[in-house]
């Protein structure tokens, strides 16, 4: 529901009447919030199961606050960072002078950021329809706080107030759960230990997160064009729904894979099966749709779009994945972070080198082959370093197959 509310923002936005570059003007936002967030957000995230499963239940409790006061912590100091810092920090990521709405959208990162855990605490507590329904609201009126006014005239700065007014709403929620789940009272000792065990995994995002700023960066620099970088922003997304349930996947198996790892490569080389079933043949036919959607979908501006937005879709032959699961349940995120490091590595080589010959479409090439180097990279560590076989885990027949087709379909596409 997040990743299809950007993907619905990003429609409503392109028919809002606003023009290309005040849409460009959001994506930069967008983008620099992703930028600075990404790698703690995700990190702190992703450490939540494997901490939390292994604690008592008093401690379980200390840990849900203390984790929300960390969050809090950080938010806190990143708002103080982008109000003060705001003349340097657009300019050194942007390559803009200056970056519409900057200091309205740092206040609201600052109110939103601290509820991102509210799913996991959801989960923790093995509540999934508080899931499903604290995702409707929240995100439905994520859509709607952004986008009407915007159609009322009050143009992209009413539509980010809504968005701060409403951040604020989902904080106020947060706190409450928080105090109902948690218990009050600040743990050094635990809250160290955590960033310590995240460690790892934030420097694995914050090498993720420099692919982005190198992407975005390297548009900016090699086109200096913020209607292209619109274009770019547009058609580089992956399939919404494949990243989503093939995220929520890997966490939601990250315990059973901790304290039973035979019965957890099991459940997941069954359910991983069954997302492919779902999510090849859904991603076969965007690949044959997409060209003549995307400027009904959007608008007739974004018609290049497509052929970008078709690259990505091959990143579900890896991200069907899920190799990090495994070594995050086995302890091990350190590896994440060298196998990481090595596929930045080779995404900024054949960033830049690829942009030079084939534009645009070059620098997706090089994103799903990077991928490939974090998959492999972490496959190689299951079957040397930990003895985990990869037929235990995934169905080789059904991904063989269905990779194939997903190739064919791809060549047909350049057809279309």
């Amino acid at each position: 529901m997040r990743l299809g509310s950007a993907v619905l923002t990003g429609i409503l936005l392109a028919k809002s009447g606003l023009s290309t570059a005040e849409i460009g003007a959001w994506e930069m936002l967008l983008y620099l919030g992703t930028t600075l967030t990404f790698f703690w957000v995700n990190g702190l995230l992703q450490g939540i199961a494997p901490v939390y499963s292994k604690l008592d239940e008093v401690q379980r409790k200390t840990f849900i606050f203390n984790h929300f006061l960390l969050f809090c912590g950080i938010a806190a100091s990143l708002f103080l960072l982008l109000f003060f810092g705001e003349k340097w920090i657009a300019p050194a990521l942007t390559g803009l002078p200056e970056v519409p709405h900057f200091k309205l959208f740092a206040l609201y990162l600052l109110l939103n950021l601290p509820t991102f855990p509210v799913e996991y605490f959801y989960l923790l507590q093995e509540r999934p329809r508080s899931i499903v329904v604290w995702g409707v609201i929240s995100f439905g009126l994520h859509v709607l706080a952004l986008f009407v006014p915007i159609q009322m005239g009050l143009g992209l700065e009413g539509g980010i107030s809504a968005l701060v007014i409403l951040s604020g709403l989902k904080f106020l929620w947060t706190t409450g759960l928080v105090l109902q789940f948690g218990r009050v009272g600040f743990d050094k000792k635990m809250i160290v230990s955590y960033l310590i065990f995240c460690a790892p995994l934030m420097l694995s995002n914050v090498v993720s997160n420099l692919m982005l700023i190198f992407d975005n960066w390297l548009v900016g620099w090699h086109f200096g064009d913020p209607a292209l970088f619109a274009v770019y922003r547009y058609g580089a997304r992956e399939f919404p729904l494949a990243t989503a349930l093939v995220s929520a996947l890997g966490v939601s198996l990250i315990p059973l894979l901790t304290n039973s790892p035979k019965a957890g490569l099991a459940e997941l080389k069954a359910k991983s099966r069954r997302l492919m079933h779902l999510l090849f043949p859904l991603t076969i036919i965007l690949l044959c749709i997409s060209k003549p959607l995307f400027p009904i979908v959007f608008n007739p501006d974004f018609a290049a779009s497509a052929s970008l937005f078709n690259i990505y879709l091959l990143t579900l032959a890896s991200r069907i994945l899920l190799p990090a699961s495994i070594v995050l349940a086995k302890g091990d995120s350190r590896s994440i972070f060298w196998v990481s490091l090595l596929e930045l590595c080779v995404k900024f080589v054949l960033g830049f080198l690829f942009i030079q010959y084939w534009g645009l479409p070059g620098l997706a090439y090089s994103v799903v082959i990077s991928y490939w180097v974090e998959k492999l990279g972490l496959i190689w560590i299951l079957e040397k370093k930990h003895g985990v076989r990869t037929s235990d885990w995934v169905d080789w027949n059904w991904y063989l197959g269905y990779g194939a087709a997903l190739g064919v379909a791809y060549w047909v596409s350049l057809y279309i």
